[in-house]
């Protein structure tokens, strides 16, 4: 089966599928996890404990061999992946909580929350495109900037992105269900990246392979059948986990203790409004000549004809009374009475809460906005929503830790795209592959809501300008030659401190004024006495 690593055969039948050595290679990155690291460590870390491999003389829980170097490579392996609570696998609920997560989402609620959040997350071009690449604090030659703008693309359009909107489906999905994986498929020669498998996350557990010490996973993990091997540079595998300190799996898992509440306070007002929304009356019937076997028999036949059974699908919010989608608007209750000689009629008053106060119902609907992390202002839909402010001061606290969220759920979704990327440029060039910090250097720059964005940053900038104006006029100094008062700053100094241009904008607005100085000096002179 191919992208896949079979070890021992198992009774498979099939072939193994043998990666190259640089593609073995490249599934260690990270720490080198060499035998004199292993050698050298004496403590034992929590992720070994919790796992219980042996190799550093720790307990046995899963079979590891205390003498078995490899079980301790492992256990660092596993450190390298994450908490455990990284890995589906170890989490035997896991699968029912995804499938109630899911379910879940689909309440309209939860789905505006998640639209809103995706949307600010995932923004596309005019190219469908969702961001470029970039190296941070990198420089390269043009021939390898080229390439990996081209790697990119071809990446992109790999796993579909570039002709539908399945980037942001991904993201959504990575929201509701905490984990995304992917297997990398290879060229015949394993030279170039030519395709995508998506993965079930439950599926996969972290370790190293015995023969070689290379990071792999394996699936289905017990099963004869359908147990695979993969080395780490053929698995993409992304956990929401990761970048939280919570045992959340996911950020759904984070909205519904909130909107579960919300949900009672309003299905309580509900079923109170139509528990008391009926015109009520109290017959009461003299039964004084009648047995007391008659008159219980009487008394049942009432009740019987009287009791109702509401149901309320809390799924659909459908109401049904005796089995009927329907509801009286009057209900009359037939009572016996030995007392009396003529027929009682009374009416009977209803009182319940004020169905206007929503203060109880606005505090639980509040508390669902506060933990979701959107701005409060994104949902205020009653008034018609909120204008961006686009100025500097506009942007308030909410805003800011918003934006910082944002970032973070970036950081952990762009290594679908940035690990396959940093794989093809190490295939394209092996000097890559020996640099720790090239997989690191390379980022994912998202779009951003272009209006929005660029109304902002030209606000920055004009404060910014006042700011070095007002340094370049505020304080002087006298010129010890001419004694002339002279700026105690120089604008260049200004200029490259407090504007922050680029060097490649520097340069571009020195070209253009060349540009206006020659444009200037062609021009002819104008003879104002010839006109």
């Amino acid at each position: 089966m191919a992208g896949f690593v079979n070890r021992g055969n198992r009774g498979s039948g099939k072939t193994p599928f043998s990666l190259t050595d640089s593609l073995k290679k490249l599934s260690s990155f990270g720490m080198q996890y060499d035998d004199m690291v292993l050698r050298q460590s004496q403590a034992i870390g929590p992720i070994e404990d919790a796992m219980g491999y042996g190799g550093l003389g720790m307990g046995n829980m899963m079979g590891a061999d205390p003498d078995n170097m490899y079980d301790a490579f492992a256990a660092f392996s596993m450190a390298d992946t994450g908490m455990r609570k990284n890995i589906p696998f170890f989490d035997q609920n896991y699968v029912g909580k995804r499938d109630e997560l899911r379910r879940f989402s689909t309440y309209d609620e939860i789905e505006d929350i998640l639209d809103i959040l995706c949307d600010e997350s995932i923004v596309y071009d005019n190219k469908n495109f969702i961001g470029t690449p970039e190296l941070i604090g990198m420089d390269v030659n043009e021939d390898v900037n080229s390439y990996m703008q081209k790697a990119f693309r071809q990446i992109y359009q790999y796993f579909g992105f570039a002709t539908d909107q399945s980037v942001w489906y991904y993201f959504r999905k990575f929201m509701v269900d905490g984990y995304l994986s992917f297997e990398i498929i290879y060229s015949p020669d394993q030279k170039e990246i030519i395709g995508f498998k998506e993965i079930d996350p439950v599926t996969l557990i972290p370790g190293l392979n015995t023969d070689d010490g290379k990071k792999m996973w394996t699936q289905f993990k017990g099963d004869p059948q359908k147990e695979r091997n993969l080395y780490d540079s053929q698995v993409v595998y992304i956990s929401y986990s990761s970048i939280t300190t919570t045992s959340r799996v996911s950020y759904v898992e984070r909205l519904v203790r909130s909107f579960n509440l919300l949900r009672i306070m309003e299905h309580t007002r509900v079923i109170w409004a139509v528990t008391n929304s009926s015109y009520r009356m109290k017959f009461v019937i003299p039964v004084g000549g009648k047995s007391k076997t008659r008159a219980k028999q009487s008394l049942a036949q009432l009740m019987g004809n009287y009791k109702e059974v509401v149901d309320f699908d809390w799924e659909s919010a459908s109401l049904e009374t005796n089995g009927k989608p329907m509801l009286q608007f009057n209900k009359e209750y037939w009572l016996p009475s030995k007392d009396g000689e003529s027929p009682e009629i009374e009416t009977l008053s209803s009182e319940g809460p004020e169905l206007s106060d929503t203060e109880a119902l606005k505090y639980f609907s509040d508390k669902l906005k506060q933990v979701s992390k959107i701005p409060y202002s994104r949902f205020m839909y009653e008034d018609g929503g909120e204008e961006y402010s686009m100025a500097a001061d506009g942007m308030i606290r909410d805003e800011i830790k918003f934006a910082k969220f944002i970032k973070r759920l970036r950081s952990s979704f762009q290594e679908i795209l940035v690990k396959p990327l940093w794989l093809q440029m190490c295939l394209k060039f092996p000097e890559f592959a020996n640099d720790p910090q090239f997989k690191t250097q390379i980022a994912l720059q998202f779009n951003e809501e272009n209006m929005f964005a660029e109304l902002k940053q030209m606000e920055i900038m004009e404060r910014r300008l006042d700011f070095v104006s007002t340094m370049q006029d505020s304080l002087m100094k006298v010129d010890p030659v001419t004694m002339e008062e002279m700026p105690y700053f120089d604008m260049e100094f200004l200029v490259d401190r407090y504007l922050k241009l680029s060097p490649d904008d520097k340069e571009a607005n020195l070209a253009y004024r060349a540009r206006a100085k020659a444009t200037d000096a062609e021009e002819p002179e104008v003879d104002p006495m010839a006109m």
